[in-house]
């Protein structure tokens, strides 16, 4: 069993607002080995530092999201991925999915209690 609050998490944005609220919930929700990336490469650079959870922004400058997702997964399938975005793209959102990111968070949905339930999903996937 993973306990993915005792696991790194990387936090893959370029918009620092977002960035910072999406650090606090995480700390409000126990998480304290948080890293925060501005780029997909940057992210892809620190990739050995086997995070457990990643928060991974759709688009980034020249970067997509989804180039980067499956980078992650070719290194090592078991990061869990939550897709973020502001955009309500249902292509976007399918192939998130295809490329192995196992939830697709809305910004404007993210709340303490969104991301706790996302959490508790994760934590019963690898507890049955």
């Amino acid at each position: 069993m993973r306990d993915l609050k005792n696991m790194r998490a990387f936090i893959v944005d370029d918009d620092p607002f977002w960035t910072a609220i999406l650090q606090q919930l995480l700390e409000g929700l126990g998480f304290s080995k948080i890293s925060t990336f501005e780029s997909g490469e940057a992210c892809l650079d620190h990739i050995h530092l086997n995070p457990g959870l990643i928060f991974l922004d759709y688009q980034m400058g020249n970067a997509n999201g989804l180039d980067v997702l499956q980078q992650v997964k070719a290194y090592y399938p078991g990061i869990e991925v939550v897709f973020c975005t502001a955009l309500e793209d249902l292509e976007v959102a399918i192939s998130a999915i295809e490329f192995g990111s196992a939830e697709y968070l809305l910004k404007a949905n993210a709340t303490e209690q969104a991301l706790a339930d996302i959490i508790e999903n994760f934590h019963k996937i690898h507890t049955v």
